[in-house]
């Protein structure tokens, strides 16, 4: 991902730049319409922050270098909710699936893999 100041192979950003790299509030729109919008610490996403794909999908949470780092809440396209903790990427421990027809299901996940 981005330790860099954005180009526009990277897709357009919006935001502030500090020392060549994006650092606070910013919006990265990549080229294939995907984005993220949140905070940039010397150019990779970490805090709190948004990634929307281009088919639906959204995360909400904590990012920690450029990865789903913390606790979130993760939106699939089909409207299916999983909020729990992540680790590099992946759910990691206990969370919670919510279903479209409402039906709330715990779950226990090591490594992004449902147990």
């Amino acid at each position: 991902m981005l330790q860099k100041k954005p180009t526009e192979e990277d897709g357009v950003y919006e935001g502030d730049i500090i020392d060549g790299l994006a650092n606070g509030k910013g919006k990265l729109t990549f080229n294939n319409s995907d984005f993220y919008e949140g905070d940039f610490v010397n150019g990779v996403f970490q805090g709190k922050g948004k990634m929307t794909w281009s088919d639906g999908r959204y995360y909400i949470g904590d990012f920690a270098g450029n990865y789903r780092n913390g606790h979130g809440k993760y939106i699939d396209e089909d409207g299916t909710i999983y909020e729990g903790n992540w680790v590099g990427g992946l759910q990691q421990g206990k969370g919670k699936i919510t279903y479209q027809d409402g039906k709330v299901e715990e779950a226990q996940w090591e490594d992004g893999e449902l147990k």
